[in-house]
């Protein structure tokens, strides 16, 4: 048994070592972790001594390489090592993951209806997935429980690491980015086709473009980002490309926290009027970011003049337009009777009823008077559209 292995129990998934200072172990599950201070102090040769093995190690690989610094996966362990002028002084972080878990033990979370709209989601419908979260919350474990249920379920799945940290099935090829170009790498993936590349840990320009080059030429892609909200990760993307191509790259964003799904965002693109505005010569494009969870919307993405316009909507906002709904069938039903009418609410301000052809008089009035009236009960903007019998 190496001295790395030594230094780690079943519970203890980090260990932090630095030149003349006590040993410290991080223990538990992300999120629920408990700093832990050893009474060990190592020297300068006892440290040295332990870089060695790490680089000896027949199973080490040495992912990054710099005279400073390097970062090393010696079989599960991944092993960053900085050296002075960089750090004060030697130190080194050692991380293993604690846990390997399936897709099954993350959907457990949810009743049986949103597992079977996620499990569908994931077998057809997601090509552009991000998943997100702050350091240490368990992206890498999610990841890597997709990578294999991809894999198994017939897939070609590639993934691009720095350092190549997933422990997945031997036929899955993992592809490292410090040994090769950028374009090198673009045409690797582009010419073996893969279904699906997961690429972790996307911390830089280079990386989101590569992922939004290979997305836009047809892989599906996951990646793998730190943020500190599921929105915060989008924004990585906003000012990056287009706005109606967003949905396009990103459809689909899952949120960790402690080890957990905490929050699922989808993307969708439509021409509508923003929340907030009333006149109908306002229709745009539009990014609706919904909770999949409950089909609420979060956020409204737009153009306005030349500024990218992001509006959080109220929590709360679903809430007031049901009422709003209900206000206005209230009163249409008072005038139409039992005929057939649908409202649909465009915002607080706006809204649309759809009845048939032969029933439109009856809801407009002669001369609108019907309409109008109707406007000033509610206080807002009513249009009268058919639909087909």
């Amino acid at each position: 048994m190496s001295y790395v292995e030594k230094l780690f129990d079943n519970q203890t998934t980090s260990v932090h070592i630095k030149e003349d200072s006590f040993v410290l172990k991080k223990v538990g599950l992300p999120g629920k972790w408990k700093l832990i201070q050893e009474d060990k102090v190592f020297s300068s040769e006892e440290i040295k001594a332990i870089i060695q093995e790490i680089l000896e190690a027949t199973d080490s690989i040495v992912e990054i390489d710099r005279s400073n610094t390097k970062v090393v996966q010696m079989g599960k362990y991944r092993i960053v090592i900085v050296f002075p002028p960089i750090a004060d002084k030697t130190e080194i972080t050692i991380v293993k993951p604690i846990k390997k878990l399936s897709l099954e033990d993350y959907w457990n979370e949810f009743d049986e209806y949103v597992r079977y709209e996620l499990m569908d989601r994931i077998d057809g419908k997601i090509e552009g997935l991000l998943i997100a979260g702050a350091p240490g919350q368990g992206k890498t474990t999610f990841a890597q429980a997709l990578t294999e249920y991809f894999a198994n379920n017939k897939k070609i799945v590639k993934t691009l690491e720095s350092p190549r940290d997933l422990h997945v099935e031997a036929n899955i090829t993992q592809y490292s980015k410090n040994y090769a170009s950028i374009s090198e790498i673009y045409d690797i993936l582009l010419l073996s086709r893969p279904d699906y590349v997961i690429f972790d840990e996307m911390r830089n320009d280079e990386d989101f473009n590569l992922y939004v080059d290979l997305r836009l030429a047809g892989v599906g892609m996951v990646g793998v980002v730190h943020s500190t909200s599921p929105f915060a990760a989008i924004q990585r993307f906003i000012h990056r490309i287009e706005l109606g191509i967003i949905p396009s790259v990103i459809d689909t964003v899952i949120f960790l926290d402690k080890g957990k799904i905490s929050k699922i965002l989808t993307l969708s693109i439509l021409v509508k009027v923003p929340e907030g505005m009333a006149d109908p010569g306002l229709a745009r494009p539009v990014v609706e970011v919904k909770n999949f969870i409950d089909n609420t919307l979060e956020y409204e993405i737009y153009t306005f003049g030349e500024q990218t316009i992001i509006v959080p909507i109220a929590q709360n906002n679903q809430k007031i337009l049901k009422e709003i709904t209900e206000k206005i069938e209230q009163n249409v039903k008072t005038i139409l009777g039992n005929k057939k009418f649908k409202v649909e609410v465009i915002n607080s301000r706006y809204a649309i009823i759809w009845v048939s052809e032969k029933h439109k008089r009856d809801i407009i009035g002669r001369k609108g008077r019907i309409i109008k009236d109707l406007e000033q009960i509610l206080n807002m903007r009513l249009e009268v559209k058919t639909f087909e019998n």
